[in-house]
């Protein structure tokens, strides 16, 4: 959910995205607690446990500007999301789809030009720059990267 769960503070404005995909919707937290691997989320909008059933599985989100800058070579997911992947050559390699957690080292998701997957290790040694304003992140040169 978050790499920082202070940042569900009650009266937190967030948007709900119900699991089926519907449209997202603003409400408030009223109050959180850690639940297992989980958390259990109050929302002002959600009067009753039949409501709240219907949000398991959503997510919640902030907006873009309520978002808390990150360290220089830090990045949010929805950041990388989306950007053009390319080799030190300048060459396109694919775009970012997803990035996925892992206790080692992140992995980044890159979606190949004929569907083709290819898993990067989110590591200096694999990524050599990541340009938001160009919209795109340059691999480095690790043997056997896009083997």
């Amino acid at each position: 959910m978050s790499d920082d769960p202070r940042r569900l503070q009650p009266g937190l404005e967030v948007l709900v995205a119900p699991p089926d995909g519907g449209p997202l919707r603003a409400d408030r937290v009223e109050w959180a607690r850690p639940h297992g691997r989980f958390w259990r989320v109050k929302l002002a909008g959600c009067p009753d446990r039949t409501a709240a059933e219907a949000l398991r599985g959503g997510r919640l989100q902030v907006p873009e500007d309520q978002v808390p800058p990150l360290p220089p070579g830090r990045y949010y997911v929805f950041q990388l999301v989306g950007l053009d992947v390319v080799d030190s050559g300048g060459r396109k390699v694919g775009q970012v789809r997803d990035v996925l957690r892992y206790p080692a080292n992140d992995v980044i998701v890159v979606e190949g030009d004929g569907g083709r997957e290819f898993l990067i290790p989110a590591i200096r040694q694999a990524v050599e720059a990541v340009d938001l304003e160009r919209g795109r992140l340059v691999l480095g040169d690790l043997p056997g990267l896009l083997d």
